[in-house]
Parts: C-alpha cells; structure tokens; sequence
C-alpha cells in the first residue's frame, strides 16, 4: 500500500514537471473556452489565421529557443528581422528568390555577430542584444532611409505569407518543418546534446572537452536565420516591407519559448514546447482580438504572460524538500 502510495505520488509530481502536457491541457481549454463566449473562433478561416499567425511568431521563437538553452538571450530578434527584411527588399527588383536568399543570409550574418560579441569579448548577452538591437533597428531605418518597399511584382515572396499547399498555409509548412528539423537535431545529434551540456553548466561543459563558443555561435546564427525567415511571411501579409515591421518581435518570442518550457537560465527546453507555446500564445491573442478588447491589450498581454509562465514554472521546478 505504501508503495502504491508513492507511485501514485511520483506519478503526480511527474505529470506536474511536464510542460508538454501541461500546454496541451492549456491549450485545449483556452480553445473550449473561447469557442464557448466566441463562436467564431471555431471557424475553420479564423483557426487558418491563427495557424499562420503563430508560425511567425513561432519561428522567431524557435530561434530564441536555441540561444536560452545554452543559458544566454537574444534581445535582437525583432530589429534582425527588421534589417534582414530590407536588406533583401532591396533585391526585390531581382527576382524573389535573389531577395530571400539575401533576407535569410543577412540574418545568419547579424546572429553571428551576436555571437562573436558574446563569446569573443566575453561581453553579457543581455547587454550585447541590447545594444545591437538599437543599431540594428537604426540601420534598418538607414538602409531604406525609413520609406516602405512594395511587394505587388513579387508574387513567390508574397505567396509564402499567403499561399497554401494542399489546404495548409505555407508559413504553417515553412514553421512546422524548421522546427521538426531542429527538434531532431537537438535530440539526436552531438551539436544538440551539447547545446543542453552547455546551457546546463558551461564550466563543466567546457571542462569535458565541448566548444562552448562554438556552440553559442551555432544558437545565435540559427536564431538570426529564424528571425530572418519569420520576416518574408510577415511582410507578405501587407504587401510591402518596412524598416520597422520586426519591432517588438522580441518579447513574443522569448514570452512564448518560455511559455513552451523554455528555461531562462539554459539547458531545458524543447521545439515541440515551443510549437505549442506559439499555437496557445496565439489562440489567447485572437479570443481578445474577437472579444473586441483591442489590439492595445496584446502588448499588455505579453508582459503580464511572461511573468505570469516565470513565477508558474518556478514553483512547478521548485525542489521539494
């Protein structure tokens, strides 16, 4: 009896620590209750916006996934979009494919950077991200002298933040496989295994013979190649790009890697938890939007989500005596 206890108990505690389960548990009810006062959010065109809403959010938050797993932070993801996004808008006029090849090279480049800063000068993530955020976003504004570039010639690029492909929008496809790719990755090769070694404890991660700078210099280029990749499916959906359509990113990635089970401090966290994180992010997003509280409401949102998942997971992780 006293062993059934324990098991019983174990299994609790066990169930209560997995942060997958927890958001499918989340995500179910936000989706029962909002279809219950909101009818219209079971509507299959609103559940499609939903769906590729948060692939670009979600994408942007895989890349913040992988920089907080090896225990540093990327403030930067909003203004990398911005600049990648005009970099390659200045290619427009050479075909779209010419146009997102340099979108997504310059935010690999810009992530490098990140990471070069970080590892090299040994200068503390938050401040680095910090300050190129502010000069990224500056020489977004330099670059296009702050006017708009417009996409009405370019229909491939357009179609990536429109287009379907057998009835399942494109950002949806683009979002799922990157984060099938890196969820492989993380799981079951060396790089990925080091990249939760490293976020766990870099000394001891060091002292066993891992790269700790290259493996930061991995996580930060991915996560400016994800920023990169979010932007072509954001600025397709207005029909034109502009210096500062990445403003603010930053908070809803990091907001919705935590919201997966993402740890602020490194080595915990998953792809799949941040997939989730982005669908439920999103779906609380669009019970306000047909509530009719207001798009103001959503930044509010953010922060008080963000605290909201810190204070719930510490708890959950707290170790019991």
């Amino acid at each position: 009896m006293i062993s059934n206890g324990l098991d019983d108990d174990n299994f609790k505690k066990g169930i209560l620590k997995n942060h997958t389960f927890i958001l499918f548990i989340i995500l179910a009810c936000v989706m029962i209750i909002g279809s219950i006062f909101v009818p219209s959010l079971a509507q299959k065109g609103n559940l499609l916006n939903v769906l590729r809403l948060a692939s670009i959010v979600g994408l942007a938050a895989i890349g913040a996934t992988m920089v907080l797993l090896v225990g540093e932070i990327d403030l930067s993801i909003g203004s990398i979009m911005s600049l990648s996004l005009v970099t390659g808008g200045l290619m427009v006029g050479y075909g779209s494919l010419p146009a997102l090849a340099v979108t997504c090279l310059t935010g690999i480049v810009l992530g490098i950077i990140n990471g070069v800063l970080v590892t090299k000068l040994k200068i503390n993530s938050l401040m680095v991200t910090l300050g190129t955020m502010s000069v990224f976003a500056g020489l977004a504004n330099v670059v296009t002298r702050g006017q708009s570039i417009f996409l009405y010639d370019s229909p491939l690029y357009l179609s990536l933040g429109r287009g379907y492909i057998a009835g399942i929008p494109v950002p949806v496809i683009i979002f799922l496989f990157v984060g099938i790719v890196l969820s492989i990755m993380l799981r079951y090769t060396k790089t990925g295994k080091e990249i939760y070694f490293t976020g766990a404890n870099k000394r001891a991660a060091w002292v066993s013979g891992i790269n700790t700078d290259k493996i930061k210099l991995i996580a930060y280029s991915i996560s400016g190649l994800t920023a990169a990749l979010a932007g072509p499916l954001l600025s397709s959906q207005t029909n034109r790009i502009t210096p500062i359509q990445g403003v603010g990113f930053e908070l809803s990635a990091i907001a919705v890697a935590v919201l997966g089970g993402t740890s602020l401090i490194g080595g915990k966290g998953t792809v799949i938890g941040t997939i989730l994180g982005a669908l439920t992010f999103q779906l609380l997003l669009n019970v306000l939007t047909l509530s009719g509280v207001g798009t103001y409401m959503e930044q509010v949102l953010k922060g008080f989500l963000l605290i909201v998942i810190v204070v719930v997971y510490q708890v959950i992780d707290k170790p019991r005596r």
